[in-house]
């Protein structure tokens, strides 16, 4: 009884401090420019003016840091939206078992769980 109760609230608090969406977009040149702590920013990688990663810390806040591949040369890569300093990303972000294993969608900096 103790024990279910326990995982039932654990995952309440967990959902609760989920991120619902990111603050802002920044863009950056390379991988190396991107800071340690990513916070509450999604970084846009361009080179030129090819968009080529989006990276961003995991919304559910485990700390991981989800790189988002736009290039169609490589696989698996995501369809990129830009409107202003929004953006969306299609299809989901999914993380595999044995890490968090958020799924969601990005769409205009908000994030939606599935």
């Amino acid at each position: 009884m103790i024990d279910s109760l326990f995982r039932w609230l654990r995952r309440l608090w967990l959902r609760l401090r989920r991120r619902s969406e990111y603050a802002e977009v920044r863009r950056v040149e390379s991988m190396d420019d991107l800071p340690e702590q990513l916070g509450s920013a999604i970084y846009l990688v361009v080179r030129g003016s090819s968009p080529r990663w989006v990276v961003m810390e995991c919304p559910c806040r485990c700390g991981a840091r989800v790189e988002v591949n736009l290039m169609q040369s490589r696989d698996p890569w995501w369809r990129l939206t830009q409107e202003e300093n929004n953006l969306s990303l299609h299809p989901s972000l999914w993380r595999p078992k044995g890490t968090c294993g958020s799924h969601f969608f990005v769409e205009r900096n908000r994030v939606r769980w599935v």
